[in-house]
């Protein structure tokens, strides 16, 4: 398909019964970004859009497996050191990523072209956001990050430097039409652009009837040898996962990803884990006390914070035996605090379709 032009584009658009064409970018890193936007990018398709994808890392194998359309472009990545992010090689890396893609760029030119899409998604990726000024066409970020750059928030002392450093980094990544923004909480905006949407959540996760059996699973996003041996010490039945090994060894069972998690998430007495948006949501919504390891990040360490200070579960950037024994035996105290803590997981569909109008409307009719 050739470019249209913008006349051409907003004669079309002004037909309501028009499917528009989307360009999607998804952040690589981890599979939170990923997850969530197979439920989106199902939710377009079936109201009629076609729908390209940009994405690096993880997220291209899981989106392409899906049988979504999906380009790979080089994308920005955290770097880690010594399991902690390194400021230093995450500036390293991401220099030669962001040549390449000006290296590579008649290739991502002619891919635009040939799709001409009428409106650009961002999810925290950084490609996307620059076809969309480039080719003047209208970006709506859909992610939860934003909520650190668009709503007011009380934060503790010893994290202020953070917060102000990770503020200005999300602020500065894209300039957005509209923001939807995913949150745990319903919080109010005087912002006519944001929109704050309960969590999405996979559709197998909505499948689910979950119950609570003797196991904890454990979920690391880079394996921390300091935890293994403090889980061997406690008398309780681990399964694990991130550490891409497929053995049991005494009170620990380690299991690949895509072994039996939902099974295994769906069952678990509680789950101890990093701090990622995405899994907190999906194990408050199936009941699930939460430790949470938060990885040296102000994202993470608010959304470890959130769990310790709602009292659904405990927070530690270094976990002791002592720190989650302690969390292993107040479970049920957790359990009546998450029951009051209540999920939409249809929200957020809704207003990305409200969204997607109004912008439409406003850019080209």
């Amino acid at each position: 398909m050739t470019r249209l032009s913008h006349l051409t584009r907003r004669s079309l658009l002004k037909n309501s019964d028009y499917k528009m064409r989307i360009l999607y970018g998804v952040c690589g890193d981890g599979f939170g970004h990923s997850s969530r936007a197979m439920e989106i990018i199902s939710h377009l398709q079936k109201k009629g859009h076609k729908v390209l994808v940009f994405t690096f890392g993880q997220a291209t194998s899981v989106l392409k497996n899906a049988g979504f359309r999906v380009v790979e472009v080089e994308g920005l990545e955290l770097i880690f050191k010594n399991n902690k992010p390194s400021l230093k090689e995450t500036i390293i890396n991401n220099s030669g990523r962001i040549c390449r893609n000006l290296i590579d760029f008649y290739r991502i030119k002619k891919i635009v072209d040939n799709f001409s899409p009428d409106i650009c998604i961002s999810d925290m990726e950084t490609v996307v956001p620059v076809v969309s000024f480039f080719y003047s066409l209208p970006l709506v970020s859909i992610d939860n990050q934003h909520i650190i750059a668009h709503l007011k928030m009380k934060v503790p002392k010893g994290y202020k430097k953070d917060f102000y450093l990770t503020k200005i980094g999300i602020s500065g990544l894209l300039k957005a039409d509209a923001f939807v923004i995913l949150s745990f909480l319903k919080k109010r905006t005087r912002k006519e652009n944001v929109y704050i949407v309960n969590p999405i959540l996979r559709k197998e996760i909505l499948l689910l009837k979950p119950k609570i059996k003797d196991k904890v699973l454990v979920y690391q996003t880079k394996p921390d040898k300091r935890l293994i041996k403090i889980l061997r010490k406690i008398p309780e039945q681990f399964v694990i996962y991130g550490y891409n090994m497929q053995k049991k060894e005494g009170n620990l069972e380690f299991r690949k990803v895509q072994d039996k998690f939902f099974e295994n998430l769906s069952d678990c007495k509680a789950i101890i884990a990093t701090s990622g948006f995405s899994l907190i949501s999906e194990a408050l919504y199936l009941g699930k006390p939460y430790f949470a390891i938060p990885l040296k990040q102000f994202e993470q360490e608010l959304n470890a914070l959130f769990v310790m200070q709602s009292g659904y579960g405990e927070y530690s950037e270094k976990p002791s035996k002592k720190k989650i024994e302690h969390f292993l035996a107040n479970l049920d105290f957790y359990r009546k605090k998450i029951k009051r803590h209540k999920i939409n997981p249809k929200e957020a569909f809704a207003v990305i379709d409200r969204v997607l109008k109004k912008v439409k409307k406003e850019y080209y009719i």
